[in-house]
């Protein structure tokens, strides 16, 4: 592809894992029978076995499957995803990604470094799709617009699918903003930043899957 183009718990007390749960359920409770009909797109699979199971799908993340036997595979949606259709449509429900990491936020707010020239206003959206103006300091376009492309996604799947998210250490928005912010603010700057996607580059990870299907 064009760059371009993851056991039953006790409840006495709460898991980052059920807190993940509690807040995804609400996303979707939230959205109602239309935040529902994306999210449950793909029929669901049930013959998994005990080893391994799951499709990443928005109603297996609301659920958690706490008590399920086994493990779960891990999740995540390629840049490529959020850039299509469906990837769209998920990122643009208010009941499932709030305001604040919306397709409209401007990319250098949100991550915090003036990666854009300020003036041109780069959009999320912009970046996953490739467009806007870059700063100053750059001298490799394409491969920072294909950095850009996968910080966004980055942020998307860390909210989406939390620990099920396998880019390491990433599992959270602010994790991601602050591994991007040390990768701009590192020397030299743009090797650093190819660094970092490489480390959320992990849609070849073995037996990953995004909303429904294989990465």
């Amino acid at each position: 592809m064009n760059e371009l183009d993851k056991n039953s718990q006790t409840d006495a007390t709460p898991t980052p894992q059920t807190e993940q749960v509690d807040a995804a359920r609400r996303r979707l409770t939230r959205g109602g029978a239309a935040g529902a009909g994306v999210l449950l797109s793909v029929a669901s699979r049930s013959a998994f076995g005990t080893s391994t199971w799951g499709t990443c799908t928005g109603s297996e993340i609301a659920s958690g499957n706490l008590s399920r036997e086994g493990t779960p595979r891990p999740c995540g949606c390629s840049p490529g995803f959020w850039k299509g259709p469906q990837g769209k449509r998920l990122w643009a429900d208010p009941n499932v990604f709030p305001l604040i990491y919306g397709k409209g936020q401007i990319f250098n707010s949100v991550f915090g470094v003036a990666y854009y020239r300020s003036s041109a206003n780069v959009t999320l959206e912009n970046a996953i799709d490739g467009t806007g103006t870059l700063g100053t300091w750059v001298t490799d376009a394409n491969n920072m617009r294909t950095v850009a492309f996968h910080a966004v996604a980055a942020l998307l799947n860390a909210y989406f699918y939390g620990a099920r998210y396998p880019a390491t250490g990433l599992q959270t928005p602010e994790a991601v903003i602050i591994a991007f912010q040390n990768a701009f603010n590192s020397y030299p700057r743009q090797s650093s930043l190819l660094a970092f996607k490489d480390r959320v580059d992990v849609y070849d990870t073995a037996d990953i899957w995004c909303n429904g299907d294989r990465s």
